[in-house]
């Protein structure tokens, strides 16, 4: 499952263009890796993990294959990591979901239409999606074996989600909630204090949780120390400028995210909900029924919330799965006191299926499909043809003998991702708006044309237009004399 989870996320990982968010966060990104400066901004951009791992990616990259390091394949291989990651810590939970529940909720997960279109992303939402469900294992793991460790660990992944994204308040408020409601739910023996090693024990435990939490935050906010007080005052002040923000900007009608699942996650969606209603008649497996809990709550917090992005369902999915691999196995187990073989071949045909429908629908999407505003996850994604652009400005650059010293002006007030694709080329300027330039090559949109052929004259000669996104479309001039 690991080696199917590696392969759909590895293939052509360059095939898709940046979007613009991930064009954003490469930019962050390379001021880290060139100056060695990180600030984390609260009104602009979210938590600072993304980046150091990237760093590490593009350091060993420059280790291994020299030039500066920072390549799409670099930056990409981040969420790719976590996405694999995804599928390991769901196959290490067979001693709740069982052997048959574990592996189909994995499978589930490593091929998934959205989980795999995110881990080919360079944006927060899979780095979040790890660490929450990092959480969830570990605690479920000291439950199990009352080891230290194991709380610890769980105290690092708690502040690894709230320094990778805001929203981790969002899905810790719902596993507490869930976890609480499978509780109330499903009378099950609690630990003792004597099983936790007594009063003191636990106290000293709590505490050192609690200082690895803080620390582990303060490291990361702070920029290891490089911006602590203005870096722990954002990550505070972050809170009130994302409420405002998931109360205005992207804002979509309550049943967006159903309506989003319905069309591309149907599988787990309804596999989910039997799984979960199974958990709540039968009332024997706590796990099962808080990963169902855990997914529905979160669909409705998101779902009130009028943000709508289609990046936000992961979050929902890992606990889809995890309770639709327990109805694989409810299914499965059903068949034991059935005898023949008939039964139980018809059952693994019915999973092997229904993965393969879901690999099927992944491939569709993410190799053909990947910037096709049809489809729900490529959202505003940057048009394939994009990366036309960026070739013929690198031919002009070559034809014109000065490679990464070329002057570049672009005029378009929409430009992202490329300035991840020109990071290279000194001499860029972002204008956003119609001016006369000197430049060699230039850059606008189409709607600033009536404006810009003046100014141009006949200096320039178009090159081509180019789809940037759905209603953006850019035009590239060359220079006459400068580039032939």
């Amino acid at each position: 499952m690991l080696v199917t989870a590696a392969w759909v996320r590895l293939y052509a990982l360059t095939l898709k263009p940046l979007h613009h968010d991930e064009g954003v966060n490469g930019l962050f990104l390379l001021k880290l890796f060139r100056e060695g400066i990180y600030r984390y901004d609260a009104a602009n951009y979210h938590g600072p993990t993304l980046y150091y791992c990237a760093l590490i990616t593009s350091s060993i990259n420059n280790l291994l294959f020299g030039g500066e390091g920072t390549s799409t394949l670099a930056i990409r291989i981040v969420p790719v990591l976590f996405g694999i990651g995804i599928v390991y810590l769901t196959i290490g939970l067979r001693s709740r979901l069982g052997n048959v529940g574990a592996m189909f909720a994995a499978g589930l997960l490593a091929l998934s239409s959205g989980m795999v279109y995110f881990s080919r992303d360079f944006i927060h939402e899979i780095p979040l999606v790890f660490f929450t469900l990092w959480l969830v294992v570990c605690l479920t793991r000291f439950y199990d074996t009352q080891q230290p460790k194991e709380l610890l660990l769980a105290s690092i992944a708690l502040a690894l989600m709230f320094a990778t994204k805001e929203t981790a308040v969002i899905s810790l408020t719902s596993i507490i909630a869930s976890a609480g409601l499978a509780k109330i739910f499903i009378r099950q023996p609690n630990l003792t204090l004597a099983q936790l090693g007594g009063r003191r024990r636990l106290i000293l435990l709590l505490v050192g949780c609690c200082g690895l939490f803080l620390a582990s935050t303060i490291l990361f906010f702070s920029s290891f120390f490089s911006n602590y007080a203005q870096g722990m005052h954002e990550a505070v002040a972050t809170y009130s400028y994302w409420f405002r923000t998931g109360m205005t900007q992207h804002k979509a009608p309550w049943y967006t995210y159903l309506d989003w699942l319905l069309r591309e996650e149907a599988v787990i969606f309804f596999s989910s909900t039997c799984g979960t209603v199974l958990a709540l008649f039968q009332r024997r497996n706590r796990f099962a029924l808080f990963s169902g809990l855990w997914s529905f709550t979160l669909l409705f917090a998101y779902s009130v919330l009028p943000y709508k992005t289609p990046w936000i369902l992961v979050n929902v999915l890992v606990p889809m799965a995890l309770s639709a691999g327990h109805a694989a196995q409810q299914l499965w187990n059903a068949t034991l006191p059935v005898p023949g073989k008939m039964v139980r071949r018809a059952v693994v045909g019915l999973i092997a299926g229904t993965l393969l429908f879901t690999l099927y629908q992944s491939v569709q999407l993410n190799l053909y499909h990947y910037d096709d505003g049809q489809y729900v996850y490529p959202y505003v994604q940057t048009r394939r043809e994009f990366l036309d652009l960026v070739q013929q400005v690198n031919q002009a650059a070559d034809l014109n003998g000065t490679g990464n010293d070329t002057s570049v002006a672009i005029m378009a007030p929409e430009y992202w991702p490329l300035p991840w694709y020109l990071r290279d080329y000194k001499n860029t300027g972002y204008f956003g708006k119609a001016m006369q330039t000197n430049a060699a090559i230039v850059i606008a949109s189409v709607r600033q044309l009536p404006e810009l052929v003046p100014l141009l004259a006949d200096r320039y000669r178009l090159i081509g237009t180019y789809p940037l996104r759905p209603g953006v479309q850019l035009v590239v001039y060359v220079a006459y004399g400068r580039i032939m």
